[in-house]
């Protein structure tokens, strides 16, 4: 106990320390222009294990990993074993239109979960990010009557920060086969938006700078349920559902314009007061097929309807979204004395996904190819490293394509609770 204990402390320790430099140094932990709609981009849900299997989540039920999107899976827990797990991820992003490209690099603290039984019942909890914002965009105003009459005007467009989310689930086995949960998660942050008009002339010299920031903090609650079909002694079918209903988030709203000229900073426009958003219902559906200690496949659809989802009072900017996930993992022999590399767990996926936006009123689709390794720690657990690459949108219809790679590192602890050794 006290073993893991300081690897509770050391993980807190790193994700605090790298979420605060991060902080310090940038606050966009995306970069992608479709993170100005809504809440952001949502991140992709599972840690790094079940990311580096498409994220299939939802009908997965396994020992040595913590699920936070179904709670049931809370309770497949050894009944003496609690488990730790943390985890980052750095990403590169190459986006190009029809005439410009560029690149940029982000590294961010992923998550923290703990997870232990309590009797028939298994508790999880932590925090992962649960959407992100962060773009900047420069325009130039090509009008022939707008150059005559002012010059060179510019536009500038730039968000940052994002959601996070604490969760906390409650998993409880109703029988051998059945396993229902319920939990909770507290959605916190803001979306904060910059748009800047620069004159660069004598005539127009009062720049415009205005800022759009809405601050959310509220609940939302998730259930769900998993059951288990054995097919023999070795086999087994897992079929899992999650589903959380339409929440409305409170929380509050400001607004704010300034003019820039040679008398200094004039406030002509501020508002603030109480908000809310609609955060649409969510449902989750997943199975598996599993044979113990060898090799699992799983595939989960998603499924949330973003068309009424309004922040900041822009509207017509998003859509129903969903994502299909195949996904699994291999172990050669995990007992293995001899060959390290027949030890390791050797994971794959893909996902498809139409997301939220809707840009120009195009839908915006999101395809990624996940591979990873789980490497075993002698008496401590397991260190997970995956890559993934992808591409969201196209150049076609004026859209922006991006295409991106995605490493994640993660570390899976566990200890044993109340066990007695005996010497002979």
């Amino acid at each position: 106990m006290l073993k893991l204990t300081k690897w509770i402390f050391i993980g807190a320790g790193v994700c605090i320390a790298s979420s605060a430099h991060a902080q310090e140094n940038s606050s966009i932990n995306t970069y992608s222009p479709y993170s100005m709609y809504g809440l952001g981009d949502i991140v992709q849900p599972g840690f790094t294990a079940t990311g580096n299997m498409g994220g299939i989540t939802t009908g997965v039920r396994e020992t040595r990993q913590i699920d936070y999107v179904n709670p049931a899976g809370a309770s497949a827990r050894d009944s003496l074993t609690f488990v730790l797990d943390f985890g980052g991820e750095m990403k590169n992003f190459y986006s190009k239109t029809a005439s410009l490209n560029t690149s940029y690099n982000t590294a961010n603290f992923h998550h923290i979960a703990i997870a232990f039984p309590v009797g028939r019942f298994g508790v999880s909890a932590g925090m992962t990010p649960f959407s992100s914002v962060g773009y900047e965009i420069e325009q130039r105003d090509r009008r022939n009557d707008v150059v005559a009459g002012m010059g060179d005007v510019r536009y500038f467009y730039r968000g940052e920060n994002g959601l996070n989310q604490l969760f906390l689930n409650l998993g409880f086995n109703a029988t051998s086969r059945l396993a229902v949960g319920a939990g909770v998660r507290y959605l916190f942050g803001n979306v904060s938006h910059y748009y800047n008009t620069l004159f660069n002339t004598n005539a127009y010299y009062a720049n415009v700078y205005s800022s759009e920031v809405q601050k959310i903090s509220d609940f939302v609650p998730l259930l769900g349920a998993q059951y288990t079909q054995p097919l023999n002694e070795k086999q087994r079918l897992v079929f899992g559902a999650s589903w959380q209903p339409q929440v409305s988030l409170s929380g509050t709203q400001s607004l704010q314009s300034q003019i820039l000229s040679n008398s200094g900073y004039d406030t002509v426009a501020a508002s603030s007061g109480r908000s809310a958003v609609l955060l649409p219902m969510q449902l989750n559906l997943g199975a598996s097929i599993t044979a113990t200690e060898k090799w699992m496949l799983g595939a989960e659809f998603n499924y949330q309807d973003w068309s009424k989802v309004k922040v900041l009072n822009h509207t017509d900017e998003m859509g129903r979204s969903y994502s299909l996930r195949l996904g699994g993992y291999y172990i050669p022999n995990r007992y293995d004395v001899r060959y390290f590399w027949k030890r390791l767990t050797y994971r794959g996926g893909l996902r498809y996904s139409q997301t939220p936006p809707l840009y120009n009123g195009n839908t915006v689709t999101d395809i990624a190819l996940n591979a990873g390794f789980s490497f075993p720690m002698r008496g401590a657990g397991y260190l997970h490293a995956g890559v993934e690459a992808g591409q969201r949108g196209s150049t076609a219809g004026g859209m922006v394509q991006e295409r991106y790679i995605a490493i994640s590192v993660g570390i899976t602890l566990f200890e044993a609770w109340f066990v007695k050794y005996r010497y002979e």
